[in-house]
C-alpha cells in the first residue's frame, strides 16, 4: 500500500517538474522574442530619425561606494570622466576602509579636505567623518570618508546625502560605464515626466577589450566561468526587462546601474542598511510607496544604455555572490509579502511577484526535489526514462538555443562579426551551462535558505582586476 502511494507521488510530481520547466522555457521564449522584436524596431526608428541631442542635460551625481578597493576605483572614476555626458559630479565613498584606499584616491585625483561643509543627513547613513574635493579633467570629484556602516546601503545613502545633483547613478568600484551609457539612459527620463528610475544593461567585462570606455571586441578567455556568466546575462537582460517595461513591472534596477530620481529614493527613505538585497528592496518599495498613493510613476530598462562588470573568477566567488542574492531575494519577498496577489499593487503583485516566487524563489528547492524524485523512480523500479531524458533535453535545447540568439543579437548591435567558431563556442559554453553551470548555481542557492543569518551584514569586495578602458 505504501510502495503504490509512493509511486503515485512520485508521478505526480514528475509530471509536475515537466510542466514546470516547460512552461519556464515558453516563457523566456517569449519574452526573448518579445525583446527581439521590440530592439529591431528600436533599430529601424533610430535609422530612419536623426536623434536630436538636446541641449539640456539634468544634472547626475555619479556615486562610487569603495571597501578597500582603491585601484580598481581609481581606474574606475578614470573610465567615467571619459563619459560623453555633459553635466555630472562624481562622489567617492570611502566606507572605512582599512587599507590605502583614502589616500590612493586623495594623491591620483589631487584633493584637498573640506572643511565645515554642510551634510544634510537626509537619509540615514553612519557619521561622515571626512570630505575632500578637488577638480580632474574638468570635471568635480567629491571624496567622503565614513565609519563602516557594514553594507553598500549604508555606503550610498552617505553618497546620496552628499550629492549636489536632483539625479544618482549608482555603481560600484569595478565597472566600466560605457561612454554612450548616461545619454542613452537621460533620454528615457526626458521622454516621460513620470520617470523615477532608469536601470540600463549590465554586461561583463572579464574578456572585452576597450577604447576610451567604448567596447572594441569580445573574445572568449580560458576561464570558462565569466564566458558562462557573459551568456547568463546577456539572456536575462535581452528580452523579459523589456517586456515589463510594458508593464511598468520591472523588480529590479541593479546595484550594479541604475539611475534614480533623488527625491523618490528620499522619500522612502534611502537604501534599506539592513538588507542583503538592497537594489531589489528598493525598486519593490518605490513599486509599493508610488502604486499605495496611486501617484503617476515608471520605471524603465534601457536596453541601450550599458555598463560593463566583473563576474567572479572562480567559483567560490561566485558561490558568494549567489548566496548573498538569493538571501536577499528571500528576506525582501518575506517583506513585501502583502504585496503578492495584492490587486492593489496591479501587474507587479499579480504577476511578477508569483513568477518570481515560483522561478526565482523556489527553483532551487523544486529542483532538489525533482532530483530526489528521480532517486525514488529508479529505488521503485518505476523510472520512465525516455520521458525524463525528453523533457529536459527538450528544456537544456531551448536553453541553448536562447543563449546563443541572445548572444548572437548582442553582439550584431554592437557592430561586430562572429565567426563559426565564435557560435560554436557559444553553444558549447550553452551546455556546460546548463549541466554544470546551472547545477551548482542552483545547490548554493538551495543551502543559502539555511545560511541566512551567516549571509547577512556582510560588506566584502570581490577579487578584482585592473582594466584599462
Amino acid at each position: 500500500m505504501l510502495e503504490s502511494l509512493m509511486r503515485g507521488y512520485v508521478s505526480v510530481f514528475n509530471v509536475f517538474i515537466a510542466v514546470y520547466l516547460i512552461v519556464y522555457t515558453l516563457i523566456l521564449l517569449g519574452s526573448t522574442v518579445y525583446g527581439a522584436l521590440r530592439i529591431l524596431r528600436d533599430e529601424r526608428l533610430e535609422s530612419l530619425h536623426n536623434v536630436l541631442e538636446h541641449d539640456f542635460y539634468f544634472p547626475v551625481s555619479i556615486l562610487i561606494p569603495l571597501h578597500n578597493e582603491g585601484q580598481t576605483g581609481i581606474q574606475t572614476v578614470a573610465n567615467v570622466l571619459k563619459h560623453d555626458y555633459k553635466l555630472f559630479e562624481v562622489v567617492i565613498i570611502d566606507d572605512g576602509s582599512t587599507d590605502q584606499t583614502k589616500q590612493l584616491v586623495i594623491d591620483h585625483f589631487a584633493l584637498k579636505r573640506e572643511y565645515g561643509r554642510p551634510i544634510r543627513y537626509q537619509v540615514p547613513c553612519k557619521p561622515i567623518r571626512e570630505v575632500y574635493v578637488g577638480r580632474y579633467e574638468g570635471r568635480d570629484i567629491t571624496l567622503i570618508c565614513k565609519v563602516n556602516g557594514g553594507s553598500k546601503a549604508d555606503a550610498v545613502n552617505a553618497g546620496i546625502n552628499a550629492s549636489a545633483y536632483p539625479y544618482i547613478l549608482n555603481m560600484d568600484g569595478d565597472e566600466i560605464l560605457q561612454r554612450d551609457a548616461l545619454v542613452r539612459a537621460a533620454r528615457a527620463i526626458m521622454e516621460d515626466d513620470n520617470v523615477i528610475g532608469v536601470g540600463g544593461n549590465l554586461r561583463i567585462s572579464n574578456s572585452v577589450e576597450f577604447r576610451d570606455a567604448m567596447p572594441q571586441k569580445h573574445a572568449f578567455g580560458k576561464n570558462l566561468l565569466p564566458d558562462v556568466q557573459t551568456l547568463e546575462y546577456g539572456r536575462n537582460f535581452a528580452g523579459s526587462r523589456l517586456l515589463h517595461n510594458q508593464w511598468n513591472a520591472n523588480l529590479i534596477i541593479s546595484g550594479g546601474y541604475g539611475v534614480f530620481k533623488k527625491s523618490a529614493l528620499i522619500e522612502v527613505g534611502g537604501y534599506d542598511r539592513e538588507s542583503m538585497g538592497e537594489d531589489f528592496e528598493m525598486t519593490l518599495r518605490l513599486h509599493e510607496h508610488y502604486l499605495s498613493q496611486k501617484e503617476p510613476y515608471r520605471m524603465k530598462y534601457v536596453e541601450d544604455s550599458i555598463c560593463w562588470t566583473q563576474a567572479p573568477n572562480t567559483y567560490r566567488d561566485l558561490g558568494k555572490q549567489r548566496e548573498r542574492w538569493q538571501c536577499g531575494l528571500m528576506q525582501t519577498l518575506a517583506k513585501y509579502r502583502g504585496m503578492i496577489l495584492n490587486p492593489r499593487y496591479g501587474k507587479v503583485g499579480m504577476l511578477m511577484l508569483p513568477y518570481h516566487i515560483a522561478y526565482e524563489l523556489l527553483a532551487p528547492t523544486i529542483m532538489v526535489l525533482g532530483w530526489l524524485a528521480i532517486a525514488c523512480s529508479l529505488l521503485l523500479g518505476d523510472f520512465n526514462f525516455p520521458f525524463v531524458i525528453m523533457v529536459y533535453m527538450v528544456y537544456v535545447l531551448f536553453s541553448v538555443m536562447l543563449t546563443a540568439i541572445s548572444f548572437v543579437g548582442n553582439c550584431h548591435r554592437g557592430g561586430e562579426k562572429l565567426g563559426a567558431l565564435t557560435i560554436a563556442k557559444v553553444v558549447g559554453l550553452g551546455l556546460y551551462e546548463a549541466f554544470v553551470y546551472r547545477t551548482y548555481v542552483l545547490a548554493v542557492q538551495f543551502f543559502s535558505q539555511f545560511r541566512r543569518k551567516r549571509t547577512a551584514k556582510t560588506w566584502v569586495s570581490p577579487r578584482r582586476v585592473l582594466i584599462d578602458a
